[in-house]
């Protein structure tokens, strides 16, 4: 048996498409690809890559109304070059677990 914390599973399977979703938010809006892939936490090349290999990932995130609205409202904070508190992030991680099927976040 494995021990694995709620936040390694999120992190393997649901960050990578979250950093995706907010770096595709960030192109739409006018920011380069290596720039919004850089404040994604991804390379270029990554989000070259799995932008088509992930897209119906991202789509999944992106239909829902709630998780497509806090993505856009951290896309905001990012191009008004505000602080982004990492709770922030940990919200919205939260309340995509249900949509990869993961078990709900302890904390949130």
């Amino acid at each position: 048996m494995k021990l694995a914390t709620p936040c390694e599973e999120a992190f393997r399977i649901e960050v990578p498409i979250l950093r995706m979703a907010i770096a595709k938010r960030l192109v739409e809006r006018g920011v380069p690809v290596v720039k919004a892939s850089k404040i994604s936490g991804i390379s270029a090349t990554t989000y070259e890559k799995n932008i088509k290999e992930k897209r119906e990932e991202i789509e999944k995130l992106l239909k829902d109304e709630e998780i497509r609205d806090m993505i856009d409202a951290l896309v905001g904070r990012i191009l008004a070059n505000q602080t982004i508190e990492s709770t922030s992030f940990c919200i919205l991680c939260a309340r995509a677990r249900k949509l990869f099927n993961l078990k709900p976040c302890p904390l949130y």
